[in-house]
């Protein structure tokens, strides 16, 4: 069976299935990441990806700004209590959103694992081995 890439829109971001394993999520460039548009993104992952594990890359533009509040939320509560993500690489093109990446990930561990970079493919690099090792093991 084969599946075909599948993408949607949000107000903030752009994702796309690339494969039953893997999402994309490229932010869009000047964007601000608020509560409420970061629950849209998550909604649109979740329902692009169903229920499979799965990775994630993320992608983070020079120039997106935040919302205080966006830190102090847990936006990946419902993935990890469902085990449903197997790895996630964050790309972030500057250095304070790439400070504020890691901080977060320090502030709400998960219990999948986390690679947060400024180089795409490394990360790229990096989550395919995760996935490669995934799909051997099965854990």
């Amino acid at each position: 069976m084969t599946i075909e890439p599948a993408e949607t829109s949000t107000t903030i971001a752009h994702l796309v299935r690339v494969r039953p394993d893997l999402v994309e999520i490229r932010y869009d460039p000047g964007c601000t990441l608020t509560l409420e548009h970061m629950a849209e993104v998550q909604e649109a992952r979740r329902s692009l990806m169903g229920t499979n594990p799965y990775g994630m890359l993320t992608i983070i533009p020079e120039d997106v700004d935040y919302q205080l509040p966006t830190m102090d939320k847990d936006h990946l509560a419902e993935d990890r209590a469902q085990g449903q993500l197997i790895a996630t690489a964050v790309v972030a093109r500057a250095n304070m959103i790439q400070m504020l990446v890691k901080l977060y990930f320090s502030y709400f561990p998960q219990m999948h694992r986390i690679h947060v970079t400024d180089k795409e493919d490394g990360a790229r690099a990096w989550l395919e081995a995760q996935l490669s090792g995934h799909s051997r093991t099965g854990s």
